[in-house]
C-alpha cells in the first residue's frame, strides 16, 4: 500500500474512534440526566412531596361511605314487636370494573328470576347498567337470600353483593297494616306512624373509611369509624296485639258474611284515650278480604246517622231541658217550611217508619227505639247555637288530636251557614260527617263521666340508650257533667236491653250502645239521574241505594273500661240485613265478649241505675224511618 493510501487509511480509523467517543460521551451524559432526574423524583417521591402523592393514593382506594342508623322498632302495649328492620342483600355493579356486559347480563337475569319480568327484557335493562359511565349502579335491591349466594357464588368480576335494612311485620304484614304504615325501599316512613314518627325512627347517619381492592371490592379489614351511626328510637303503642289481630278476625267475618265492601272497628279506653285495637278492611276485586294501606279509622268520613243521636240527647239532658223520664207529644210526621235566602219557600220532611198517632213519649222511649221525629222535637228545644255548640265540645268537626297522616277533619259547618233545616238534620245524624275516631272518642267522653280524652296511639319512645320517655297526657275537657254522662250510659244501656241494640249484648253485662244506619253519599258524576234532570245524591247511577252500618258504645255500662265503634261499610241490601241491628250489632257484641275475657273484666251485680231504666217503655215500637236507625 501506497504511503498516500495509509495516511487516508489512518485518518478514517482516528476519524471513527472520535465519532464513537463522542457517542459514548453523549450517551453517558444522557445516562447521567436521567440517573439525575430518576434520584429527584426519587428524593420528590420519598422526601420532599412525600406527603401529597401518599394522600393521593389513599384517595384513590381508601373511600367514606355513609353507614344508616338501624331503624327504630315499633312494639305493641306489651313489647311484642310489630315491625323491625333486617339485612336484605342487594346486588350491585362497577361498570369500570367489569368486561363481557352482554354475558354478564344475561347470566344475572338468568339467576334473579324476578317475578312477572321477561328474562331477555331483564337482560337488557341491566345491560345498559354496565355501559354506565358511573361507579356504582344497582341491579336489584331486596333480593332473595337464595339470589345473592348463587351470584356471589358465580364471582363475576365487578359484581357485588351488599347488605341494606328493610322493614318487616313481625306479626304478619295484614295486622295493623294501617296504622303502622309502611317505608320506601331506602326505609324511609311513607305512610301511618311510620311516616309520622319518622324523625324518631330513622336514626342517625354514620360515617365510615374503607380501603378498596384493585377490583374494586372492600378490603375485608377493619374498617374506620368517622362517625357512629345512631340507632332509631323505639315506638311502643297503646295497640294489643293479641285483641287487634282477634278484632281484624271478626271483622273479616262480618265482611264476608254480609257480602260488604269493607269495615272498621276501634277500641279505646276511655279514661286515657289509648286506642287498644284500630282495624280497617276491604273487600278486593278478587274478592279477598284484606286490611287496608291507609289507615280508614281517620281518614274515612261519612253521615253517622242515629249514633249521633247520644249527643243530640246528651246536649238535652246537660242544658236541663229533660231527664230519660221526660215527655214530649210527639207525631209520626214532622213538616218543616221556610223561606230561603232567594225568597222561595222550602219545605222538608220527616218522619218515622211506622205511621202512628201523635202520642206521649219519654226520652228513654225515643232514643230506645231510635225515633226521628222524637229528636227532632227535643232538637227544637235545644236549638241550632247549643247543638253546634256540643258537638264541637265531642270533637267532630276538628282533627281528633292524634296527628295521624292525612287524617280527615269530618264536616261541621259554621253555624253562620246552617239553613233551618239542618237543625233537624244534624240532629238525627245527617248533615255531618264524622270519621270514626271521632266517634269512638265522643263515646268516651260519655264512658268518661263526660270528660273528653283525646285518643293517643303511642304510649312511650325509648331512645336508642334505652331511656323511656313517656309521651305527655293527651289534652282533656269537659263536655257533660258526671250526672248527665250516667244518664245518657242509662239510655243507651235501654237501647240494648230493649231495642234496636239487642244483638250487642254479652251475657251478664251491661252494654251502652247506639245504632245507625245511613245512606251513602254519591258525588253527582257518580249519582242517579232522576227524569226530571236532578241527581240523587243517596242513589248510585242505577239508582241502587247503599249503606253504612255504625253501632257505638261502651261497656260494662256501669263503670265503662272499652268503648268501641264498629262500622259495616256498604252491606248487601238483602232483606233488612244491612240495618245496623243487623250486621253491626252481632259484630259489636262477639268483640266486646271476648275484650270482656281477654282482660278479665268481672261482670257487675244487678243495681238500680237511675229511675229511666225503670219506667215502662211508652207506646208503640219505633223502628228505623228515614235514613238513621
Amino acid at each position: 500500500m501506497e504511503p498516500n493510501q495509509l495516511a487516508k487509511a489512518g485518518a478514517v480509523t482516528q476519524t471513527t474512534v472520535y465519532s464513537e467517543d463522542k457517542r459514548r460521551h453523549f450517551l453517558l451524559v444522557i445516562l447521567g440526566f436521567c440517573a439525575l432526574f430518576i434520584s429527584w423524583r426519587l428524593i420528590d417521591l420519598s422526601i420532599l412531596n412525600n406527603t401529597k402523592y401518599e394522600e393521593r393514593g389513599i384517595n384513590q382506594r381508601v373511600i367514606e361511605r355513609e353507614v344508616k342508623g338501624e331503624r327504630g322498632s315499633i312494639l305493641d302495649r306489651n313489647g311484642y314487636e310489630l315491625a323491625i328492620s333486617f339485612p336484605q342483600p342487594y346486588i350491585y355493579i362497577d361498570p369500570q370494573l367489569t368486561d363481557n356486559g352482554v354475558e354478564k347480563s344475561q347470566i344475572l337475569a338468568n339467576y334473579l328470576d324476578l317475578p312477572g319480568v321477561d328474562e331477555m327484557q331483564e337482560a337488557k335493562t341491566i345491560l345498559t347498567k354496565f355501559n354506565s359511565p358511573t361507579r356504582f349502579e344497582y341491579i336489584v335491591r331486596q333480593a332473595s337470600l337464595e339470589s345473592a349466594e348463587a351470584i356471589l357464588n358465580l364471582n363475576l368480576g365487578g359484581v357485588y353483593v351488599d347488605y341494606e335494612p328493610r322493614r318487616f311485620h313481625v306479626a304478619g304484614k295484614q295486622l295493623a297494616r294501617g296504622v303502622l304504615g309502611g317505608v320506601t325501599v331506602d326505609n324511609l316512613g311513607s305512610s301511618g306512624l311510620e311516616l309520622q314518627y319518622e324523625q324518631e325512627l330513622k336514626g342517625v347517619v354514620g360515617i365510615q373509611r374503607v380501603e378498596l381492592s384493585a377490583d374494586g371490592s372492600t378490603i375485608p379489614t377493619e374498617a374506620e369509624t368517622i362517625r357512629k351511626a345512631v340507632h332509631g328510637s323505639d315506638l311502643i303503642l297503646t295497640i294489643d296485639r293479641a285483641l287487634q289481630s282477634q278484632v281484624e278476625l271478626q271483622l273479616s267475618k262480618t265482611i264476608q258474611e254480609a257480602q260488604a265492601k269493607g269495615g272498621i272497628v276501634v277500641i279505646q279506653k276511655p279514661s286515657t284515650g289509648e286506642i287498644l285495637a284500630m282495624a280497617s278492611m276491604v273487600t278486593t276485586e278478587t274478592g279477598e278480604i284484606v286490611s287496608t294501606s291507609h289507615n280508614r279509622a281517620v281518614t274515612f268520613s261519612y253521615e253517622p246517622a242515629s249514633v249521633l243521636k247520644a249527643m243530640t240527647f246528651a246536649s238535652v239532658i246537660n242544658e236541663g231541658l229533660g231527664v230519660g223520664t221526660s215527655k214530649r207529644d210527639i207525631p209520626d210526621t214532622v213538616v218543616l217550611e221556610w223561606e230561603n235566602n232567594e225568597g222561595k219557600t222550602e219545605t222538608e220532611i220527616w218522619r218515622d217508619e211506622y205511621e202512628y198517632e201523635t202520642q206521649e213519649m219519654s226520652i228513654e222511649g225515643i232514643l230506645t227505639h231510635s225515633s226521628n221525629t222524637g229528636t227532632i222535637v227535643w232538637a227544637q228545644e235545644l236549638g241550632q247555637q247549643k247543638l253546634y255548640d256540643y258537638l264541637r265540645k265531642f270533637g267532630f268537626g276538628q282533627a281528633s288530636g292524634l296527628e295521624f297522616p292525612y287524617e280527615s277533619q269530618g264536616i261541621l259547618h259554621d253555624l253562620n251557614k246552617w239553613d233551618p233545616s239542618n237543625l233537624n238534620t244534624i240532629a238525627l245524624g245527617h248533615g255531618i260527617s264524622v270519621t270514626p275516631i271521632q266517634l269512638v272518642s265522643a263515646y268516651s267522653a260519655i264512658a268518661n263521666n263526660g270528660i273528653f280524652v283525646a285518643p293517643r296511639l303511642v304510649s312511650h319512645i325509648v331512645d336508642p340508650s334505652g331511656n323511656m320517655e313517656r309521651l305527655a297526657s293527651t289534652p282533656s275537657r269537659e263536655v257533660i257533667s258526671a250526672s248527665s254522662a250516667h244518664q245518657v250510659a242509662d239510655l243507651l244501656t235501654s237501647v240494648v236491653d230493649n231495642g234496636t241494640g239487642e244483638k250487642a249484648s254479652v251475657n251478664g253485662y251491661k252494654i251502652a250502645a247506639k245504632t245507625g244506619t245511613s245512606w251513602k253519599y254519591f258525588a253527582p258524576e257518580d249519582s242517579y239521574e232522576m227524569p226530571n234532570g236532578q241527581r240523587d245524591p243517596y242513589l248510585d247511577k242505577n239508582g241502587q241505594r247503599h249503606y253504612t252500618s255504625t253501632v257505638t258504645g261502651f261497656f260494662p255500662a256501669q263503670k265503662p273500661e272499652l268503648s268501641m265503634v264498629v262500622i259495616i261499610d256498604d252491606p248487601a241490601p238483602i232483606e233488612e240485613q244491612f240495618y245496623a241491628s243487623h250486621v253491626a250489632a252481632p259484630l259489636f257484641g262477639e268483640i266486646a265478649a271476648w275484650s270482656l275475657r281477654h282482660y278479665q273484666i268481672s261482670p257487675f251485680k244487678e243495681v238500680q241505675l237511675s229511675d229511666n231504666n225503670q219506667q215502662a217503655l211508652d207506646g208503640q215500637t219505633i223502628q228505623e224511618g228515614g235514613k238513621s236507625e
